[in-house]
């Protein structure tokens, strides 16, 4: 006689082997991109505190630029896309709020470029963020520089505007450092946190 039971046997052969638990939820740090709209306050904001608090703080001609950080930042983060459109929008802004009709275009440009750069880098790379921070700053102020030479005529404009330039990616720069360390304490502490 057989000691095999039909009805015992079909139900460990459909289940299969006994696995092991599950080990507990490893969070690998997948964030998810902010949304656009809060992305937008934020540069409507950073127009504000820029064109009003930091209107007057000036370092050998050049003024910090929160909207450039802060649209390299999303270009990085968030893609070609929201970066280019968030540029688009900051440069409005800071237009609106009396930046001389150039910051549409530049900030548009860097938005893009950083986003161009999103799908090859890490985003909370410390170099690859200064080295966006510093070409969106040199597009930037080139761009300024056409608009003002070519639709302006204005003379004189290209030695006024490097020299302002790389005083500004330093600036810029340091702003961005600063940014990202904010960002990653930030981080931290809701990964301690939960």
């Amino acid at each position: 006689m057989s000691t095999l039971d039909p009805a015992r046997d079909a139900d460990r052969l459909r289940s299969g082997p006994r696995r092991a638990p599950r080990l507990a939820h490893v969070d690998a740090e997948i964030s998810i991109p902010p949304r656009f709209s809060v992305l937008l306050a934020i540069a409507f904001a950073c127009a504000v505190v820029q064109s009003t608090v930091l209107a007057g703080v000036e370092l050998r001609g050049a003024h910090v630029s929160l909207l450039l950080v802060l649209v390299v930042w999303t270009g990085l983060r968030c893609g070609v896309v929201t970066g280019g459109w968030l540029g688009f929008f900051a440069g409005l802004f800071a237009d609106a709020l009396g930046g001389g009709g150039v910051n549409v275009i530049g900030f548009t440009l860097a938005g893009f470029g950083a986003g161009l750069l999103a799908n090859r880098f890490f985003w909370d790379s410390l170099p690859v963020f200064i080295g966006a921070v510093a070409l969106a700053t040199i597009v930037h102020a080139l761009t300024a520089w056409m608009v003002l030479a070519i639709a302006f005529a204005e003379r004189g404009a290209f030695i006024r505007t490097t020299h302002a330039m790389a005083w500004e990616v330093v600036v810029n720069c340091a702003v961005a450092a600063l940014a990202l360390a904010i960002i990653r304490v930030v981080g931290a502490a809701r990964t301690v946190r939960s």
